[in-house]
């Protein structure tokens, strides 16, 4: 028999709070317990006092003050060391996240706020279809993603509401593991491999899936283009620091999202962070290849990386044949998707009209002739006078043109009409000068006239770079924008501001898949090259919060991370020599415990 004493001494009150699924306000309840009670002992007299019947498989304890799980259910409260002061959260493990995808789309689904975050990446990467997904991670994004928009908003009455794509039921509440989605295991075909559509029949397979083939073609055809006002208000970074900014909110790979503050409902950014594509392949890929075209993308738009306007005309042309070819498909398989960019529509309206060939049932009534509009400037050479251009609005319609003094006056009565028939053009461009301009030899009873149009852009070099890939299939010419990234200098360098042992300076430390390049933070300039081959050990000092790396030859390179935390560098240059470890003999499952052991920060 215990006396009242014994059983005070054995036993004391721990206070949980239960977050109830049917209930706003989380509640407060107090167990008597003993420290010899096992986490699955205390879960099991909680259900019993809650009294509520239903599935509670996917709830866990959090523990506040040390920020961690408590999922090691046969461990006992004394070798976890919870005492009575502790502050416990029964809580679903699974919970709804905000995810934005390279294509900008925004995707709310719910995700294992438990599992280390590359558990959680595997698992999104499955619903979504995108295999491979050891090249992605989550992103907490910095204020300077956000603050022009904000200052936008501030000013804008009306609220924004945004088109999310809700895949609520992604796993299940009772925490069962993730459906596959559209992935198959078995590496049979499931996309069209000309035009990356999916293959209907496929769906049947999956029909537990999240994603309905309409969700799918939002994943895996492009995105309209966005209007040059929404792209001057997104975030563009100007300098190396900049840059180096945008790469602080990588997430640790090795710890959970509720270990790292994620809060339920957040927005995160998932995108590829490692720039090493292991077998790209257009028949079981549609999504991951549009998700690493649109990264590419907006890395070139936002001008995240550098490149020559020679390869800038290349890239443009591109993604007009790209954004050309994904309305056709959508229209054709997806009817239920009808945005149209208005220039877009117009462009392609000219085209078919140019080319004799048959419009297709989206382009405007046939008794509509189509025209283009713009500001251009004009020239008429004139004996003795300097040559000196001026702006008219000018709109091109029929085989006729006609200028107006601006685009105001565009419903009265024209400056000049003159009739195009017989006429000849003769290009004027000089890329190097800035010069874009066309020549125009207009028939008249005693000869020809002369007139010169100029433009302040590139869109006739686009139009004649596209020529190039005018018969290129979809996913092929999404792959050959990748390809033209990928051999771009600066891609693949990921930047981060550090601080070398013994330099009094800053510098910035670029990361690659293969090598790491200390650049001088001042002029952009490369220092020293260190390839990943060289590198015998590497590991972080978490006393002075510094990386040291050992090279062949006995040299040695220790740096501060000083725009991020130090685990976040360290883990890039493990991440990447995980990478090189892949072949294409093995299955697709991954080793994690490698990826940890190289990503960890020990000896």
């Amino acid at each position: 028999m215990l006396s009242s004493t014994d059983f005070t001494f054995a036993s004391w009150e721990l206070v949980v709070r239960v977050d109830h699924p049917n209930e706003e306000q989380q509640k407060d309840v107090t167990l008597r317990v003993s420290g010899d009670l096992h986490v699955g002992g205390v879960m099991l007299k909680l259900v019993e006092q809650i009294n509520i019947s239903q599935d509670w498989s996917d709830f866990a304890l959090w523990w506040e003050q040390k920020h961690c799980w408590l999922l090691k259910t046969h461990w006992t409260l004394d070798k976890y060391g919870v005492q009575a002061d502790a502050k416990l959260l029964f809580t679903p493990q699974h919970k709804m996240l905000r995810l934005r995808l390279p294509n900008l789309k925004m995707v709310r689904l719910r995700v294992s706020f438990s599992a280390v975050v590359f558990k959680a990446v595997s698992d999104i990467c499955k619903i979504l279809n995108i295999r491979r997904s050891e090249e992605l991670s989550l992103l907490k994004p910095s204020g300077d993603y956000f603050k022009k928009k904000k200052k936008k908003d501030k000013n804008n009455k009306e609220p924004i509401i945004e088109d999310i794509l809700n895949l609520e039921s992604s796993p299940t509440a009772s925490g069962s593991s993730v459906s596959p989605g559209l992935y198959s295991k078995t590496m049979t075909p499931i996309y069209d491999p000309i035009n990356g559509t999916p293959a209907s029949s496929t769906m049947t397979w999956f029909s537990d899936s999240p994603l309905t083939e309409q969700n799918c073609s939002i994943l895996a055809f492009s995105q309209p283009p966005q209007s040059p006002e929404a792209l001057a208000d997104m975030y563009q970074p100007r300098s190396l620091v900049d840059k180096a900014k945008l790469n602080a909110g990588w997430l640790d790979s090795s710890r959970s999202l509720m270990e790292q503050g994620i809060q339920e409902d957040e927005q995160l950014l998932l995108r590829f962070k490692y720039y090493s594509f292991f077998d790209l392949n257009p028949k079981y890929d549609a999504v991951r290849i549009n998700q690493l075209y649109e990264q590419a993308r907006w890395a070139i738009l936002l001008e995240e990386i550098d490149c020559t306007e020679e390869e800038m005309l290349i890239f443009a042309a591109l993604q007009y044949h790209i954004s050309k070819l994904s309305l056709s498909a959508e229209t054709q398989d997806f009817t239920g998707e009808s945005e149209v960019d208005e220039i877009e529509a117009a462009l392609s309206n000219l085209e078919v009209t140019l080319e004799g060939g048959k419009a297709d049932s989206l382009l405007e009534d046939i008794t509509d002739i189509p025209k283009l509009a713009d500001n251009l400037k004009l020239f008429r050479p004139k004996k003795l006078l300097p040559k000196a251009f001026k702006q008219y609005w000018f709109i091109f319609k029929d085989t006729s043109i006609a200028y107006f003094k601006n685009k105001e006056l565009e419903q009265g009565e024209p400056l000049e009409k003159l009739n195009l028939r017989g006429c000849e053009v003769v290009p004027d461009v000089n890329v190097a000068g800035r010069k874009f301009g066309i020549k125009l030899l207009i028939p008249v009873a005693d000869g020809m006239n002369e007139m010169y149009l100029r433009c302040d852009h590139l869109a006739a070099r686009i139009l004649e770079a596209h020529q190039n890939v005018a018969q290129m299939p979809l996913v092929e010419a999404k792959l050959r924008f990748i390809q033209a990234w990928q051999s771009l200098p600066e891609f693949g360098l990921t930047y981060y501001l550090v601080r070398f042992k013994g330099s009094k300076k800053d510098d910035i430390l670029g990361v690659s898949y293969n090598r790491l390049i200390k650049i001088d933070a001042a002029t952009g300039i490369p220092v020293t090259t260190w390839r990943f081959t060289n590198i015998k050990q590497w590991n972080v000092n978490w006393e002075t919060r510094q990386v040291v790396i050992e090279f062949d030859q006995n040299v040695f390179t220790a740096f501060t991370c000083l725009s991020a935390d130090c685990k976040i560098v360290h883990e890039y240059i493990g991440g990447y020599i995980f990478l090189s470890t892949r072949s294409k003999d093995q299955n697709e499952t991954l080793d994690e415990d490698l990826f940890h052991k190289l990503t960890g920060g020990q000896d």
